[in-house]
């Protein structure tokens, strides 16, 4: 064998190789995670009904329900029967949401180190022979969550990576007694929302939206979602904490509240009530390595978001600041003589802050008559505006108080 390899010439052994080469050559899979946009906005997987509106056309006073006169309920008295008295208000609102989806992967195509063992003479080969070269590709892939019913036309909020790359949307009510198509509204990748809409042939149960800025650290929460692919779970738990941001999550999305209820794949998408059986969160996250750590969106942060999602456009605003919670030792430095602020430390050149007239070691006490007293809440407000907003900042600089006027801008960089 080998004296008709060296009869036949160099050409003929590296034509040998190339094709044990080949023969030996392996595919591998791996998915490129949640980043790419696989669907276009044009797929008719998008509710277009509201694409001509603008922001200044939009009136939310029929949007959801709200429980008046918060002030004057009394505690909840816990029984034996008391979540099961919440979860039989409530699980009619709740749905599950089940979609088929566009997912990138990669197909490494290469060979493996074993065939190369097996195969002599190739180290001149190495240069011009490919190792695993990655060759993306589209899937189709099949997912689950939940969701939560908000008015009795049809409108559902959910997670945005639920619905991630959706082609089509499946939305089973209570009980798996009925089953809808679904169209998407409106996503907002930052906030982790989506709006996505049904059209339901009976009356729905909608589910009230809370106040999550009156949630107390330790108050009863439950969370009730499709986990698994179990239908309508619930669990309990308490606030852990709130204005909470999530290690390993993304740091420019809102604050979160963090609880021990049990949030599990499948839940997210899903309502975190409490016990008066409103909704104060939107469940969407877990840590892996942890127990008892859970995540959701604030409601009140959706509320303020639910412009964009109904418009399907998450253009922000843009003021260009770097601004952080005003420390006592900073206050007392600088010469503030109240209590909450929020502190710039630097401006963007040719920002709409730096024409305004903003400076480092400025405090903002208030943004358009309100009290700034959390940093936290003021990146919330800024969220939910749009390029050419007028902002109303109440300035502290240099022992006086003043007012800045400012227009908010529009940022060109791409959105992470």
């Amino acid at each position: 064998m080998m004296r008709r390899l060296y009869h036949y010439g160099r050409g003929s052994l590296v034509l040998f190789v190339m094709v044990q080469l080949l023969w030996g050559c392996t595919v591998s899979q791996s998915p490129r995670g949640m980043d790419a946009v696989l669907v276009s906005k044009d797929d008719p997987i998008f509710d277009k009904s509201f694409e001509t509106l603008s922001f200044e056309d939009i009136n939310l006073k029929h949007m959801w329900v709200e429980r008046e006169a918060f002030e004057d309920r009394g505690n909840i008295t816990i029984h034996n029967n008391t979540f099961a008295d919440v979860v039989e208000r409530v699980k009619e609102g709740v749905v599950n949401i089940y979609t088929r989806n566009l997912e990138e992967k990669e197909a490494h195509v290469g060979v493996s180190p074993n065939d190369i063992i097996r195969i002599p003479l190739l180290s001149y080969l190495f240069d011009i022979i490919p190792f695993k070269v990655p060759i993306p590709y589209n899937s189709e892939g099949f997912s689950l969550g939940s969701g939560f019913i908000i008015n009795e036309q049809g409108y559902i909020l959910t997670n945005a990576h639920v619905v991630h790359n959706a082609t089509d949307i499946r939305v089973v009510l209570s009980e798996g007694r009925r089953e809808y198509p679904a169209k998407i509204v409106g996503v907002d990748r930052l906030t982790d929302s989506a709006l996505i809409r049904i059209e339901p042939d009976h009356l729905l149960t909608v589910l009230p939206l809370g106040d999550s800025d009156r949630l107390r650290i330790g108050e009863m929460v439950l969370a009730i979602g499709n986990p698994l692919g179990l239908r309508h779970s619930v669990t309990s738990g308490i606030v852990s904490a709130t204005e909470r941001i999530s290690p390993g999550l993304n740091e420019k999305l809102v604050d979160f509240i963090q609880t021990d209820s049990a949030i599990n794949p499948g839940s997210s998408g899903g309502p975190l009530v409490n016990l008066y059986g409103e909704v104060v969160g939107v469940n969407t996250a877990m840590i892996s390595k942890a127990q008892s750590i859970g995540f959701a969106i604030p409601i009140n942060t959706i509320k303020m978001v639910m412009p964009m999602l109904i418009l399907g456009k998450t253009e922000r605003g843009w003021l260009g600041i770097q601004a952080v919670p005003l420390m006592p030792n900073k206050a007392f430095e600088l010469k503030y003589p109240e209590a909450g602020g929020v502190l710039v430390v630097a401006v963007e050149k040719e920002s709409p802050a730096e024409k305004a007239g903003l400076k480092p070691d400025d405090i903002i006490m208030a943004l358009d008559g309100q009290p700034v007293g959390r940093f936290l809440l003021l990146r919330r407000e800024l969220l939910s505006l749009s390029p050419g907003v007028q902002l109303s900042l109440t300035i502290f600089r240099d022992g006086a108080i003043m007012e800045i006027k400012s227009t908010l801008g529009e940022k060109k960089e791409k959105e992470e």
